[in-house]
C-alpha cells in the first residue's frame, strides 16, 4: 500500500467511525445545549465524509460543491466556541471537561480550523488537491479531539 493509499484508508476509516458513533450517541441526548454541539460535530463529520468520497472518486469533483463544503466547515468552526461557551455535559457526550478548563486554547483550535477551511475554499480547485486539504483539516480536527474529546 502506498503512503497516499494508507492515508486515504486511515482518513476514510476515521470518518466512518466518527459518523457511526456520532449517530448512535445522539439518540439518548436530552440536554439541548449538548445536542446542538453534537449536531454541529455530526455536520463536520458529514462534510469530511463527502470530501473523502470525492477524493476516492466515488463522487465527482465539482468545484462549487467543494467550496460549499469548505464554507460549511468554516462556518461550523466559527460557531464552535459559542456552542461550547456554556458548561454543559451529558453522559452521551464525548466533550471533555478540559474544554472549559482551557477554553482559550479550545477557541484557538476552532479558529485554526476555520482559517484552514477558509483558505482551502479559496485555493482548492482540482481533485488532486483534496488529499492534502483533507490532511490539513484532519490534523486540525485531531489537535482538538486528542485534547478535548473523551
Amino acid at each position: 500500500m502506498t503512503l497516499i493509499s494508507k492515508k486515504s484508508f486511515f482518513i476514510s476509516f476515521l470518518l466512518f467511525v466518527i459518523v457511526a458513533f456520532s449517530s448512535l450517541a445522539h439518540t439518548d441526548t436530552t440536554n439541548p445545549i449538548v445536542k446542538a454541539r453534537m449536531e454541529a460535530m455530526k455536520e463536520l463529520a458529514k462534510s469530511m465524509k463527502y470530501l473523502s468520497k470525492v477524493s476516492r472518486g466515488t463522487l465527482p469533483f465539482e468545484t462549487e460543491a467543494i467550496v460549499e463544503i469548505f464554507n460549511a466547515i468554516e462556518n461550523n468552526a466559527s460557531n464552535t466556541p459559542e456552542l461550547f461557551s456554556v458548561y454543559a455535559i451529558d453522559p452521551t457526550s464525548e466533550a471533555g471537561t478540559e474544554i472549559w478548563e482551557n477554553f482559550e486554547d479550545f477557541t484557538k483550535k476552532a479558529q485554526s480550523l476555520e482559517s484552514i477551511a477558509h483558505e482551502l475554499a479559496l485555493t482548492v480547485n482540482a481533485k488532486d488537491q483534496l488529499q492534502s486539504a483533507m490532511m490539513a483539516l484532519g490534523s486540525s480536527c485531531k489537535s482538538c479531539h486528542s485534547k478535548y474529546r473523551n
